[in-house]
């Protein structure tokens, strides 16, 4: 993958399973999939999740191993609140990088020149919104499952920012996947604007 490009793994569908009863009466709690900031400790262990309303909840006795210590990501939960108390059912990371200016994307470090001008491979946009000091995007990306795709987020200018996405060669738009995306939003910007180059045009909103 060309330098100063992220990519993305993962694609994750939004669900919401509404509580049930069973024959004797007793209610189970909902499973609820949103968007969270984990928290972890020097064991690789979530020790703590936050929910974009500023709530957190410790959850470090649950076990939830990953791959770095002491550090916090924006990732996508499946979990149930009870008594205050939160039950983590699946985590999993989302793409979340602070926008670089676009003019940066089209050179890398070395120098060289990667683009003309920044792809725009186009995805769908099932949802997009304001949270947690977030814009959060819910798209849904055109894949075969081959190869990885590039995502970086440009500052096209002050207050315009709009998603640079890169479909490896190899990969083919047969199925939809839906994919989760949040951007933190630069310290001193309370308004903005975030574009998605799509199959029907570039959307564009408001914040």
């Amino acid at each position: 993958m060309r330098k100063l490009f992220s990519s993305i793994v993962g694609a994750f569908c939004l669900c919401l399973v509404v509580g049930c009863s069973e024959d004797d009466g007793s209610d189970f709690p909902s499973l609820i999939t949103d968007l969270v900031v984990a928290e972890t400790n020097a064991s690789k262990k979530v020790a703590k999740v936050t929910l974009d309303n500023g709530h957190s909840f410790d959850v470090e006795a649950q076990g939830i191993s990953t791959e770095v210590a002491d550090t916090t990501f924006r990732c996508v939960a499946s979990y149930t609140l009870t008594g205050g108390k939160m039950e983590v059912r699946n985590i999993a990371q989302v793409f979340s990088v602070l926008p670089v200016p676009g003019d940066s994307l089209l050179t890398a470090k070395d120098g060289t020149r990667q683009f003309d001008t920044l792809p725009r491979d186009p995805m769908n946009v099932v949802s997009m919104w304001k949270s947690g000091g977030y814009i959060n995007m819910l798209l849904g990306l055109m894949t075969t499952g081959k190869g990885t795709h590039g995502f970086a987020f440009s500052e096209d200018s002050v207050g315009h920012y709009s998603l640079v996405h890169l479909r490896p060669t190899e990969d083919a738009e047969s199925y939809t996947e839906k994919v989760y995306m949040s951007m933190p939003i630069p310290k001193g910007i309370e308004k903005l604007t975030f574009s998605v180059y799509t199959y029907d045009g570039v959307f564009t909103r408001m914040f």
